[in-house]
């Protein structure tokens, strides 16, 4: 590493870094291409978790067009990165270290993605097209399987791992189910026939990690690293990639993070304009809230979702989005909608926000957003909790009309 590639930034130029790089609105395909992943998570009070990383980025956004650009225009595809997660085609050759962990970890439950049984699914796909988990192989239930997270039909085991492993991908959904077919029906050529080696697929995982969050500590919690792979190797990796040029080591106040070339640049983006800026809500899956240590530390922002826990153990809600207000987070909310009214289930703003005295040029920042949220859901009324304040509630009713 050379001394070029170590900078020391002070938390406000990292802060200035992750707003100009997330936030500025584009075109989907610029989006996409810019995170390289998209977490995906099938919970969806208010549109599932692409849908909300997508609304907050994309200018005239609706909820589902990610189902569209996925399975209709092939701008992405489903894989597995951070946990389930929508990738670009030309991204797939670096599934390998995935799916042969996949292969490793199947093999330990007693499912061999190269048995008899498991080759005749995939026969099976060849001959009738992409079928969804209720159209292929015996629907028969095992009782040794009964109680287990994929239920109790053995055939939807092989199904899975066969798509962890790469021997089936999705061709589209059907209900929210992955309807399956084979990967030379679903990529474009280009995209199945790059030359890489194992090293190469595994340093564009670490890279490709980094660049969704934008900046990340590579002490980040282990659920925001995980990888194929130790984090010895993981490190490996990245000394390789900063070696190539591809990531950049930072010093922010004592902190060590990890960012591209293409999110350093965003620090020469245009400022942040008077008065504050966008109001932006955040998906809790957000790549910008992957690392909430991180985000805490540069923010001053303590996000948790609790949308795991026992209703009577949450302090904030069940699905909270947070509220970014140009360089800082401002509150967060828990919403839900349906047939058209939005319920907005509780408002809590930041300790240093006055409810009763906004600050200047926030009230009209927020009018914008949720106008924008409104049309985003297709929602034609808005129901508000207490705690908002005047003039945040003004901006909701006025975002009605």
């Amino acid at each position: 590493m050379t001394a070029q590639q170590r900078l020391t930034l002070t938390r406000a130029d990292a802060r200035r870094l992750l707003v100009r790089y997330h936030v500025p609105p584009a075109p989907l395909a610029t989006i996409v291409r810019r995170l390289g992943t998209i977490q995906f998570d099938p919970l969806a009070p208010v549109g599932t978790n692409p849908d909300l990383v997508l609304q907050a980025r994309v200018p005239g956004y609706r909820r589902g067009d990610w189902l569209r650009a996925a399975y209709e225009q092939r701008l992405l595809v489903d894989g597995w990165d951070k946990q389930a997660s929508l990738i670009q085609p030309g991204e797939w050759w670096a599934q390998a270290p995935f799916h042969r962990w996949f292969a490793r970890r199947w093999r330990k439950h007693g499912v061999d993605v190269d048995a008899p049984e498991a080759r005749a699914l995939v026969e099976q796909v060849a001959r009738h097209g992409p079928a969804t988990s209720l159209e292929l192989g015996d629907q028969r239930s095992d009782p040794a399987l009964r109680g287990s997270w994929y239920g109790p039909k053995r055939s939807r085991h092989l199904l899975k791992a066969l798509w962890d492993t790469g021997h089936l991908m999705t061709h589209h959904r059907v209900g929210g189910r992955h309807a399956y077919d084979l990967p030379e029906r679903v990529l474009p050529r280009e995209a199945r026939e790059v030359d890489a080696t194992p090293d190469d697929a595994l340093q564009r995982l670490v890279v490709r990690r980094v660049q969704a969050a934008g900046l990340l500590r590579p002490s980040a919690a282990a659920a925001v690293w995980m990888l194929p792979c130790p984090r010895a190797e993981r490190d490996r990796r990245a000394a390789r990639a900063m070696a190539h040029g591809e990531l950049i080591e930072l010093d922010v106040e004592g902190t060590r993070y990890w960012a591209t070339p293409a999110a350093l640049s965003a620090l020469d983006a245009a400022p942040v304009p008077a008065g504050g800026g966008a109001v932006r809500f955040l998906a809790p899956l957000d790549p910008l809230m992957w690392d909430r240590g991180g985000v805490a530390r540069l923010f001053g922002f303590d996000y948790v979702w609790e949308v795991y826990k026992p209703q009577a153990q949450r302090r904030w809600g069940y699905y909270v989005l947070p509220v970014l207000w140009g360089e800082r987070f401002v509150a967060r909310f828990d919403a839900r909608c349906q047939q058209g009214v939005l319920t907005l289930l509780a408002w809590h703003w930041e300790a240093e926000i006055h409810p009763a005295r906004l600050p200047e040029g926030l009230a009209e920042a927020l009018q914008r957003a949720a106008g924008e949220f409104l049309d985003y859901l297709g929602a034609a009324r808005v129901v508000l909790p207490r705690g908002l304040g005047r003039e945040a509630r003004r901006a909701w009713q006025l975002a009605v009309r």
